[in-house]
């Protein structure tokens, strides 16, 4: 009799579980089945990619970081061809007031670049000086464990104009979130041990830019050559383990030593091991019935409504965009954008004719009235907000919108608390075996979600019997 590995989810996390899995069980392989199931019709979750005249449209996810050994293994399985970003990515602008402003990895240049009145500059100069946080600094019990949002992070280290103009950008260009609620450790822990080791960010910055000018290289943005999608379509293609698409799982029940899977439109399937790596909001459904308090905890995971457009200008127009990753912009009140994307900069290979993609992001916590507006209404905003900005004489050849009624899970204070409970609670089942991976657990990025993967493999495979009965 065979045993039966179930992982409930195709996107990243999964495929990384499967494929990590189907390796770790190595020689028993032979008396356990590796099952991966995905709601919907292809596996990826966020990852999705479209064509329109030779440019690649991401809807999800647009690129990748220098990976991880967990992402680096699944791209290198792949097999895909990847590319590097071109120089210009490097470039990258904040809005604010309607004007753009480049940002550097230069401490002087902030000084210098306008963006703060006198004093407030003065006060961001006194960083290097400003001592590490104590446990306590400005701590809300109910915080729980030290913690400290990304805004009160910046206003400690650098004053609070200096935090209202950066944190806002920061929050909403990585997590589409409300710096005030974010937390610092948590969502964005570079910053965190920058701190730690060199007792300042501008110092850590400076030696930063020392590393750079010494030739060592920086993290890099890579993508498929044929889109992020195309990532996770060669993973199912070339998977050791098996993968069933229009399978969305309806329930759990306990059976014993094992779980029973209800699957629309298929029979039930029994798992002697279980792997979610669904979003935070679908493995709590699919827990409550067993593990209640596990699935409260989940729940308290919000995910924001966050809206991509796609406008595509065309070269008469393009050259009045600067050459770089795009934009923030800052929380002002003069902008209803979180961001824009220069895709066409980023990767000039996926686009042609000299036409330009740009990626604009809108909603998320700060702006959830936006998810209301009638598409036409939204295109409208952006469209007008950006001829403003950029000068432009004519609207875009092409447009695009994607709604992501669930988006980014957002890492609020106490996020890491909650995740040990999670853990803790988890656990409470010790057989069957049950483990979660998902990027609501320790990091968004690519990266992070495939490591989360790993992980999950990694805890749950001791705990599978070595051999069938």
């Amino acid at each position: 009799m065979t045993r039966r590995l179930i992982i409930i989810g195709g996107g990243i996390a999964g495929l990384s579980a499967a494929y990590r899995a189907h390796e770790l069980l190595g020689a028993s392989a032979d008396t356990w089945e590796v099952l991966l199931l995905e709601a919907s019709p292809q596996v990826g979750g966020k990852l999705r990619t479209t064509h329109h005249e030779g440019h690649a449209l991401e809807h999800g996810p647009n690129a990748f970081l220098d990976p991880a050994p967990a992402l680096k293994d699944l791209v290198e399985r792949s097999k895909l061809p990847i590319l590097t970003a071109a120089h210009a990515a490097k470039r990258r602008f904040l809005v604010r007031d309607r004007k753009l402003y480049e940002l550097k990895p230069d401490p002087a240049h902030f000084l210098r670049s306008g963006l703060l009145p006198l004093t407030a500059s003065l006060r961001l100069a006194r960083e290097p000086f400003i001592g590490r946080r104590r446990s306590t600094h400005n701590n809300h019990p109910g915080e729980g464990w030290g913690d400290e949002s990304v805004h009160a992070f910046f206003a400690r280290r650098f004053g609070p104009k200096a935090a209202d103009l950066f944190a806002a950008p920061l929050a909403s260009g990585v997590f589409a979130g409300d710096p005030k609620q974010l937390s610092l450790p948590a969502a964005f822990p570079q910053l965190a041990a920058m701190e730690e080791e060199h007792g300042s960010l501008i110092k850590a910055l400076s030696q930063l830019k020392k590393r750079k000018d010494a030739g060592h290289p920086m993290p890099t943005l890579h993508a498929p050559a044929a889109g992020m999608q195309a990532l996770a379509e060669a993973l199912a293609e070339n998977a050791p383990f098996t993968i069933r698409t229009d399978a969305p799982v309806d329930a759990l029940a306990l059976n014993g030593s094992h779980w029973d899977i209800s699957v629309s439109g298929l029979s039930p399937l029994a798992a002697d091991a279980l792997i979610l790596a669904t979003p935070a909001t679908a493995a709590a459904n699919l827990l409550q019935p067993h593990l209640p308090a596990a699935a409260a905890t989940l729940k308290r995971i919000p995910y924001p409504h966050l809206i991509v457009l796609h406008l595509l200008y065309a070269p008469d127009q393009a050259n009045r965009f600067p050459q770089a990753f795009g934009a923030l912009h800052a929380h002002d009140g003069t902008s209803n954008l979180l961001g824009t994307l220069h895709e066409s900069h980023i990767f000039p290979t996926r686009s042609s004719s000299g036409a330009l993609l740009l990626r604009v992001l809108l909603g998320g916590t700060t702006r959830p009235d936006l998810a209301t507006l009638p598409d036409p209404d939204l295109l409208h905003t952006a469209i007008t907000e950006l001829a403003q900005l950029h000068n432009l004489s004519a609207p875009p050849i092409h447009t695009n919108i994607t709604h992501h009624p669930a988006s980014i899970p957002q890492y609020h204070l106490g996020h890491a608390r909650l995740i040990a409970d999670l853990t803790a609670q988890q656990r409470a089942i010790p057989t069957p075996p049950l483990a979660l991976c998902g990027n609501y657990l320790t990091g968004v990025s690519l990266s992070d979600t495939a490591a989360s993967g790993h992980q999950a493999a990694d805890s749950l495979i001791p705990h599978m019997p070595s051999q069938a009965p």
